[in-house]
């Protein structure tokens, strides 16, 4: 009676080892195939493998890029606008990502900077008796660039004397009205003898250089690009070469050219 007993155990604990193996082999199959599923669902829902091209959309109308970002399933958005007379109205300057260097997959947003049909005016600040920086920024913040800086023999050093739009002298109390972008000439008092050292301006943008050169009391001379530029292009190309080079002394208002180029090419 007691063998037969053994051996009903001992073919429970069988059958309860064979059934708990199968449960695992089951659980472990069940979790392979969810992994499998789950990888495809990823692969489908991330567009994995199906990244594609950024078209080339500067030159074209709004329109024409909403339509061709629609054929690759791209939105376009508007993020800014500018002005640059030799563009008509309407057109895109500027894209990120840029075409032809970036992969992106479909849905991606396009952002895009457009040429603004005419440009606005606004109101030039009168900056006689400020400081150069402060001058420099009053300008920046209204829009308007600084044309050159003109030097004379005065106490007051790298302070504005005046300021002239288009060659006309603007008054104090004047209300002035240029557009977005003008460039104002500055007249500074300084020391004719008094010599500034040339930054190193390698690796900068124009408008870093421009800056850089304004803080220092000297002027952007000749801008060069190599290579054929788009909007965009000049924007990111930096500088490789400068003339005068830096660390060399020159007076207060010296022009200093700059050569530019992409960075991918440097």
């Amino acid at each position: 009676m007691k063998k037969a007993t053994k051996k009903t155990t001992k073919k429970s604990e069988e059958s309860v080892a064979k059934s708990l193996l199968r449960n695992v082999v089951l659980a472990v199959s069940l979790l392979v195939i969810v992994l499998f599923v789950v990888n495809i669902l990823l692969g489908i829902i991330t567009r994995h493998g199906q990244n594609k091209d950024v078209p080339n959309f500067v030159g074209s109308t709004l329109v024409d890029a909403e339509r061709m970002a629609r054929k690759g399933r791209l939105e376009i958005i508007v993020n800014d606008s500018l002005y640059v007379p030799v563009y008509p109205g309407g057109v895109v300057l500027e894209q990120r990502p840029s075409a032809g260097k970036d992969k992106v997959k479909s849905g991606r947003k396009v952002y895009v900077t457009i040429n603004a049909s005419r440009q606005r005016s606004v109101a030039v600040p009168y900056v006689a008796g400020y400081s150069l920086r402060q001058a420099k920024s009053n300008l920046m913040t209204a829009g308007l660039e600084i044309d050159r800086l003109e030097y004379v023999e005065d106490l007051a050093n790298n302070y504005v004397i005046a300021q002239r739009l288009y060659g006309a002298e603007i008054p104090a109390d004047s209300v002035v009205m240029a557009p977005v972008g003008s460039k104002v000439t500055l007249v500074v008092g300084g020391n004719r003898s008094r010599l500034e050292v040339v930054p190193d301006l390698t690796g900068m943008t124009l408008r870093e250089v421009k800056h850089t050169l304004w803080d220092m009391g000297l002027n952007l001379g000749e801008v060069t690009y190599e290579g054929a530029l788009d909007m965009a292009g000049q924007n990111a190309a930096r500088v490789t070469l400068q003339v005068p080079t830096a660390e060399t002394e020159v007076r207060q208002g010296r022009a200093v050219s700059v050569v530019l180029k992409l960075d991918e090419e440097l």
